[in-house]
């Protein structure tokens, strides 16, 4: 038994170790690889005979994962993952130099800010030249700073920023990668739209137990599981029991709405694009609100990306 435990794993052997354990099976696995099942089987064998633990339980019958198989293989993803990273990093690394700053950003921010996101101008910011060119008149044309807007969810987003595709992007909170710089933008409260004839109708503001026993559609979990799980929780801590139903286009669940088929909880801003058929009335609980924030790589980043995103700051100083 190998006692040394700075085993090299070959990255075949990782992609094995992985795909066997999400598949369930040594077969679907080395199906999925186009190799015979013998094949897996020696490599994961040759690995437990290194480690000294056995990783799977298996026999002709039965296949499960053991606790330190479990532990093993967890790890063993969130170095792929960090690899995958170094790798896209270093791809992106001269596109990201030399062309325009990629800025991406989630549809649930503040509705304010993404007209302002559209129209942006950083022809001032002193990044817009390379250092041999900033007294180089005759190539400013060329050299002008472009921005590419690319939206996405924040978990997506933050792994775009992460792995280099983007140079920054703005976010829904809580972001707590510990690689990420964020900084907060705005924070508004929530509303809730309701049709002409709800119940609530007639009330000028609403609180958050008043959901109590009505259908609430709201964003998916998936979009953004942070913020959705704080907001939940929230509300249940008020004593409210609403039925949650996800929806992707808050505008169709206006629609929705409107017939008088559950309200729709949504940020404030949203409020002053009109609908037919439903009116929107401000929830006053003060801890219930959604915060929009810029993100971008911590300590990674050229004299360029950091210029920008001073500018960038400038632009939105009114929010």
């Amino acid at each position: 038994m190998q006692t040394d435990w700075s085993i090299n794993i070959p990255f075949r052997t990782q992609q094995f170790l992985l795909l066997a354990a999400q598949a369930g099976s040594f077969h679907r696995a080395a199906k999925t690889f186009g190799v015979h099942p013998s094949v897996l089987a020696r490599h994961i064998d040759r690995l437990e005979s290194d480690l000294g633990v056995k990783l799977f339980d298996r026999d002709r019958n039965t296949f499960s994962v053991t606790e330190p198989g479990r532990l093993f293989v967890g790890e063993i993803q969130e170095a792929m993952t960090h690899s995958a990273r170094a790798w896209d990093l270093a791809r992106y690394q001269a596109h990201i130099e030399r062309g325009p700053f990629r800025l991406g950003y989630s549809a649930y921010i503040h509705s304010r800010l993404v007209p302002v996101l559209e129209r942006l101008d950083l022809s001032d910011s002193p990044a817009q030249l390379d250092g041999a060119d900033r007294n180089t008149q005759s190539h400013s044309q060329d050299r002008e700073l472009r921005v590419v807007l690319e939206a996405g969810s924040t978990i997506q987003l933050i792994e775009d920023v992460l792995r280099g595709k983007l140079h920054a992007s703005f976010g829904v909170q809580p972001i707590l990668e510990e690689e990420l710089r964020v900084k907060p933008i705005t924070r508004e409260p929530f509303c809730l739209c309701v049709s002409k004839n709800h119940r609530l109708a007639k009330q000028p503001s609403v609180l958050a137990k008043d959901m109590d026993g009505e259908m609430v559609f709201f964003i998916p979990r998936a979009v953004h599981p942070g913020f959705y799980d704080r907001t939940l929780e929230y509300i249940a801590s008020t004593g409210a029991r609403p039925v949650w139903k996800e929806v992707l286009s808050f505008t169709h669940a206006m629609e929705i709405v409107a017939f008088d088929f559950g309200v729709v909880l949504l940020p404030r801003s949203v409020a002053r694009h009109s609908h037919m058929g439903v009116i929107f009335k401000p929830i006053t609980d003060k801890l219930l609100w959604i915060e929009t924030a810029l993100f971008s790589r911590q300590g990674r980043q050229d004299s360029r990306v950091q210029e920008v995103l001073r500018t960038l700051l400038l632009h939105l100083k009114s929010f």
